[in-house]
């Protein structure tokens, strides 16, 4: 096993070294990554949305010499946590005497967190990627708690990607509104195979496998059921009955599922009655290709709206790493906003998105629903987020600043 074991690090070394040598983006994510750190460094995020890229690349910056196992590999499959010592010992044999270590998809061996705990202890220098949220919520909160960074990675932002093609026009925008921002796909000619291929791999070995899903078609089923409700309130009863699904239950259950692999994303409704936070929720996917892949390029002003929503909120999801803010909708009687920014527990901005609002009826139906939101809630700082227009709207004392998506999208 030791003789297989060497052969196997060393052939990941040398797939390593192969591409450390490839130039590659600089993303914000990387300049999070603290390899000097005594705390794990957890960088999370779906599957094939960079997060191996983001951690060779702020090592290799750093200019450590570090030793490097990827758990995803499939000769790795049957490990266990009482082979680690194992590896770690052929890890040294490998790179030399290393006290820095990537561990890409590490959550894949039971029993890691000792693991790396122990590391952690004996002053070594770790970076794990992962992708499930259980990284997170699961194993890392739990076992090490205050020794670890999370570091969030989602597909290519706009502003990325227009600093991957080297432009920012009217037709960059059209394409990654349509294509989005999953980075292998960029030169890709066939995009809707990719997407395909990655959707079901997640299927397969992040949710069905993981969880071991005792009805895999059902539940398939109810996740593309789950995926075309993208930018809309949800109803776990009435998805359930879509997707034939038994009970509501279930129907939450598998797309907590969804979420906890990073598909997709869940905002609840802002209340300060907590039932109410928990009791409604907007659904939103993991990047603009699913949405093609589920429903298509094509679509009425509405279904353009919903993309446009979409894309908005990965923004502030990003964003949010940054500027501490948690994200919720707004909705009470004549008042339905998008997105309700809060910090510290205070109402900070309401976002309202619209495809346009070049017809009266949608103008009005926007701006005050808005104005309605900020006289409820206090709040002065309000946003339209359009796909081309702009103004400034005054009202009541109220100033609606309505900005072009792609000027949003870059401006941070």
């Amino acid at each position: 096993m030791a003789r297989d074991l060497k052969k196997i690090i060393s052939e990941q070394k040398f797939e390593l070294e192969r591409l450390l040598d490839v130039d590659v983006l600089d993303r914000k994510a990387m300049k999070k990554v603290d390899v000097a750190s005594p705390l794990a460094q957890a960088v999370v995020g779906m599957r094939r949305a960079g997060k191996s890229v983001v951690c060779r690349k702020a090592m290799k910056d750093s200019g450590v010499r570090f030793g490097y196992v990827d758990f995803d590999d499939e000769t790795l499959a049957k490990m266990t946590a009482d082979d680690l010592d194992s590896i770690l010992q052929t890890v040294y044999e490998v790179y030399g005497d290393v006290s820095h270590f990537l561990f890409d998809e590490i959550q894949n061996i039971e029993g890691w967190h000792l693991f790396v705990n122990r590391m952690l202890r004996n002053g070594k220098h770790v970076v794990i990627t992962g992708s499930n949220a259980k990284l997170l919520t699961g194993d890392l909160a739990t076992h090490l708690t205050g020794r670890h960074i999370p570091i969030p990675v989602y597909p290519f932002s706009y502003s990325e990607y227009c600093e991957w093609v080297g432009q920012e026009t009217e037709a960059v925008w059209k394409k990654y509104f349509f294509n989005g921002g999953l980075p292998e796909t960029f030169a890709m000619p066939d995009q809707r195979g990719y997407v395909s291929s990655l959707y079901d791999s997640i299927l397969a070995k992040d949710i069905l496998g993981r969880h071991k899903v005792r009805m895999p078609r059902r539940f398939m089923d109810a996740a593309y059921v789950a995926m075309q409700q993208f930018a809309r309130e949800i109803s776990y009863d009435g998805l359930a009955a879509k997707a034939g699904v038994s009970s509501a239950h279930t129907m939450q259950t598998y797309i907590g599922y969804l979420a906890e692999s990073y598909l997709v994303f869940l905002v609840r409704k802002y209340s300060t009655k907590p039932a109410e936070r928990i009791r409604n929720e907007k659904l939103y996917v993991s990047d603009p290709a699913f949405i093609s892949y589920f429903s298509g390029v094509l679509g009425s002003e509405e279904e353009l709206g919903w993309r446009l929503e979409n894309i908005v909120y990965l923004e502030l999801l990003r964003r949010r790493v940054d500027d501490d803010t948690e994200i919720y909708y707004y909705k009470e009687a004549s008042c339905d906003i998008d997105f309700c920014l809060v910090r510290h527990g205070k109402i900070v901005r309401l976002v309202q998105v619209a495809y346009t609002i070049a017809g009266d009826k949608t103008r009005k139906r926007e701006t005050e629903s808005l104005l309605a939101g900020a006289r409820r809630t206090g709040c002065r700082d309000l946003l339209l987020i359009t796909d081309h227009e702009r103004d400034t709207i005054s009202d009541g004392g109220y100033s609606i600043n309505v900005i072009a998506a792609r000027e949003w999208l870059v401006s941070h």
